[in-house]
């Protein structure tokens, strides 16, 4: 018998014709259906503009431009990969030449083909963050600058400093005059670090996580032929989040634009929220300018929300200085109208959220169903004591909860240890914030202090404080004057003595040691005022232990059998997600 086989050549008869009329809104379609050159969408929140994007993507495959020829520049990977397969599934074919990806995914892929004619190989390997602190450490040491003190910042710092330079192509002075004061008069050494920095990474063959921007920008700029031949290559580039490209980004579309002006980019000046990453909201309102025949088109039509929260967001923007005009309107039925609650003070507004989130429990919504939002995480500190007083669970979105923080932690350990001196885990939480004092040496001073009748007279012992190497004595004697401020204002309000810690070094500390040392000294104000409450740090502390456990690892707060906790998060770590009830705490701050 003769047997017949029918093989799949792997291609696909596409015979879809997709109907864009009835996927897309007239303001979409206009969009999707535009010409080449340049295009600006100013896509209002919950507007659509992904789905917009994609069908733009589609056409143009449709119309007979080359997949491969397309370069779609996206700020997450599963952002691209999302829009890559909605093109396949609208076409009906799997389409992987698409040149998709992150702005640092796709920097990747032109250095490893281009690396060598910025002195490096095209094996390079790429720091991870451990990895690039490390090198910065190393480098750090072999300055020859003076770190001895609390006024020079420590690797992570210099990191943070050197990446917010790149990105928003700013002078070392300009940086330290705007986010780090306290540095100002160090800005020569601080060169001097990076500029070893960077030479050992050429020396090493790597780079770090913004070189993939910087050496890709330097690439296109530099190298004429390399700027060419991508130019030409890329027939349209289209870029998501426009609203959150940093200058060197920016500088890079537009290189590589050049050629044909095919670029379309897509975004929110409204929501432009992440300046503190180098992030600046100019490049897309001055878009127009640097484009003279851009097309402008607005996406206004809102899916997410009802007419009564459109409105107040539309009145709330209404006067903003800089930003394209738009009024987005709703395609939901009516709703409720928001809520404003005026109260007195941080207590009285947990205690109404925590009764508020109960009721609505009672109403039959799920406690998933809800989420608190605020600016800063101090905001919601009264909130989560009061949420566990309730016993109502929740889930911390923005990141560790409060009393987790390692400086919550570190101004409580000073709290506890002079309490009770023999906590000899408080002790070792405060001896190793000292510079050249790590586990072994402050087990040393501890195992003295514990054979002595008075741990917290023995503090400042010359004997003890004489045994210490240069560095390390200098910072105990710090340490141990601040821990006998405090022992000496024991019987004051907690609050003063938490103010004290701060005010003694401890701030210092976190400003050497952290990149966003203010966030966190304001926490640990909000901490005083909330300690204010009580008369002295056997209630305090008594408190704080019931509470929460501050000296262990991090849980959510409810039953472990639970899936559904109330969210907080700070309205960063929100954007894009969607709940049916929101609290928003402290608003007038």
């Amino acid at each position: 018998m003769t047997k017949y086989y029918d093989l799949d050549s792997g291609e696909t008869d596409r015979d879809l014709d997709i109907d864009y009329e009835e996927r897309l809104n007239p303001q979409q379609l206009e969009v999707v259906r535009a010409g080449g050159g340049p295009k600006l969408v100013i896509a209002g929140a919950g507007s659509g503009k992904t789905h917009t994007l994609t069908h733009r993507v589609a056409r143009l495959v449709d119309e007979g431009v080359p997949p491969e020829h397309i370069l779609l520049l996206t700020f997450t990977n599963k952002a691209a990969r999302s829009m890559t397969d909605r093109v396949s599934s609208l076409l009906g074919v799997e389409i992987e030449d698409i040149w998709s990806g992150t702005f640092h995914g796709i920097g990747n892929q032109f250095l490893r083909r281009e690396a060598d004619r910025l002195g490096y190989e095209t094996d390079y390997t790429i720091l991870d963050v451990e990895d690039t602190k490390t090198l910065m450490k190393n480098c750090r040491g072999e300055a020859d600058v003076e770190t001895t003190d609390q006024n020079f910042p420590k690797a992570k710092v210099l990191g943070n400093i050197h990446s917010y330079c790149i990105n928003t192509q700013s002078r070392i002075e300009e940086v330290l005059e705007e986010q780090y004061e306290h540095f100002v008069g160090r800005a020569d050494e601080i060169r001097r670090v990076f500029r070893l920095y960077q030479s050992r990474k050429v020396e090493m063959n790597v780079m770090d996580f913004d070189d993939l921007l910087l050496n890709w920008k330097q690439l296109l700029r530099d190298h004429d032929e390399v700027r060419q031949t991508y130019s030409e290559r890329f027939e349209h580039v289209l870029v998501d989040e426009y609203h959150d490209t940093n200058h060197i980004q920016s500088e890079i579309v537009d290189m590589l634009a050049d050629r044909h002006g095919n670029l379309t980019v897509v975004g929110d000046d409204c929501q432009s929220i992440y300046a503190f990453r180098g992030a600046d909201y100019r490049n897309i309102l001055e878009f127009p300018d640097r484009y003279e025949d851009c097309e402008t088109h607005k996406l206004e039509i809102n899916y997410r929300s009802t007419p009564e929260i459109l409105r107040l967001a539309n009145l709330s923007i209404r006067h903003n200085d800089h930003q394209f005009q738009k009024t987005l309107r709703a395609d939901r039925p009516p709703g409720m109208k928001p809520a404003f609650v005026k109260l007195r003070n941080r207590d009285q507004q947990a205690e109404f959220v925590c009764t508020r989130i109960l009721e609505l429990i009672d109403e039959g919504w799920d406690f998933e169903d809800i989420a608190i939002l605020y600016r800063s995480h101090h905001h919601s500190m009264e909130l989560q004591v009061e949420m566990t007083r309730r016993e109502i669970p929740y889930v911390v979105r923005s990141g560790l909860r409060f009393f987790e923080k390692a400086h919550i932690k570190d101004v409580l350990a000073h709290l506890r240890f002079v309490f009770n001196p023999r906590d000899e885990l408080s002790f070792m939480r405060v001896a190793e914030l000292g510079h050249g004092i790590g586990t072994k040496r402050s087990d040393k001073i501890w195992m003295y202090l514990a054979s002595q009748p008075d741990p917290l007279q023995a503090l400042r012992d010359q004997g003890l404080i004489e045994s210490l190497p240069g560095r390390a004595e200098g910072s105990w004697r710090q340490i141990a004057e601040r821990l006998v401020l405090v022992r000496e204002g024991r019987m004051e309000p907690p609050g003063d003595l938490i103010e004290a810690v701060l005010d003694h070094g401890y701030a210092d500390h976190l400003r050497s040691s952290y990149d966003n040392p203010e966030d966190r000294i304001e926490d640990l104000r909000q901490l005083a005022d909330y300690a204010g409450q009580f008369p002295d740090l056997d209630r305090f502390l008594g408190e704080i232990a019931l509470l929460t456990d501050v000296s262990g690892e991090g849980v959510r707060v409810g039953d472990d059998d639970r899936d559904d906790f109330v969210c907080l998060s700070s309205v960063h770590q929100s954007k894009g997600l969607e709940w049916p009830a929101v609290f928003v705490l402290s608003l007038s701050e």
